[in-house]
């Protein structure tokens, strides 16, 4: 299929004024118009392999593209495809699609200079939730396994505060010394708290079962505070 595209990608710089000569010292194609050379590299898919042939031709060009046939809208879509694409924007090397039924081209991107930008809202995020934490019981990597966060860990002082019976929203804001205490109970994401009456919580069956599941987590906690 690289062969097929190749008069494609040859016919379009052509038309826009390039000399254009096919496997020049190992890059696939090579288009020279005054002192602008363009080197493009191609695959018949999307591949790592085609990314590091790009990245390896940067040193003899500051505009190095890479050219593959153009995918299905759905692989369009895909997490993959706009990661690999966000990689080629990062390593400033640009991207070609090449349509082979219409014998057309897209170039979604050109090679320019990539920018970093800084998210600063999120790095505060971030630190908030890393400084918030009391535990340090989640392991790296991991997928499909629940996540021990700080609103995770204030969900459970609450249930151990509840354990004994109910209690005030006002005794357990002074308790944890937390004012997101009110705030935790009324929305009782996980179902642990059941109020009995105004500003008066104790525990369901669910917080109790989450008391036993959760015993590392709450040991740590306590260990943290003493």
């Amino acid at each position: 299929m690289e062969k097929e595209m190749f008069p494609i990608i040859k016919a379009y710089l052509v038309k826009h004024g390039y000399d254009v000569k096919a496997e020049v010292m190992h890059a696939d194609i090579v288009a020279k118009k005054d002192q602008d050379v363009i080197i493009i590299e191609m695959k018949t898919s999307f591949t790592i392999s085609l990314i590091y042939q790009g990245l390896k031709r940067e040193h003899l060009s500051d505009n190095v593209y890479l050219a593959i046939p153009r995918p299905s809208s759905k692989v369009l879509k895909s997490d993959n495809f706009h990661e690999k694409k966000s990689i080629t924007r990062r390593l400033e090397l640009g991207l070609i699609l090449v349509d082979m039924t219409h014998e057309t081209l897209d170039v979604l991107f050109d090679p320019a200079p990539y920018h970093f930008k800084k998210q600063h809202q999120k790095k505060e995020r971030l630190l908030k939730e890393f400084n918030m934490r009391k535990t340090s019981l989640n392991t790296g990597g991991v997928t499909k396994t629940k996540i021990i966060t700080a609103y995770k860990e204030l969900t459970l002082l609450i249930a151990e505060e509840l354990k004994d019976g109910p209690r005030t929203t006002a005794y357990l804001k002074e308790a944890l010394k937390e004012n997101k205490v009110t705030s935790v109970l009324q929305k009782n994401y996980e179902g642990w708290f059941e109020r009995i009456r105004r500003g008066v919580y104790h525990l369901t069956d669910k917080g109790e079962q989450a008391l036993k599941d959760y015993q590392t987590v709450i040991a740590e906690m306590k260990e943290k505070t003493i």
